[in-house]
């Protein structure tokens, strides 16, 4: 698995990007997390994703 980085447009002279990661069909499902609002952030050198409150 991989983060991905992908054009996103271009405004002018600025580039966007927006970064993409493949997560398994399996883990998205049980975690009933699809279709919800959820919150990232980055602890050490992982990150973390859980439902936003």
């Amino acid at each position: 698995m991989k983060i991905m980085k992908v054009f996103d447009k271009k405004v002018g002279e600025t580039t966007y990007f927006k970064y993409r990661i493949n997560l398994p069909k399996k883990v998205v499902e049980d975690s009933k997390l699809l279709d919800k609002e959820i919150k990232v952030r980055l602890e050490k050198d992982k990150i973390v994703i859980e439902k936003n409150l």
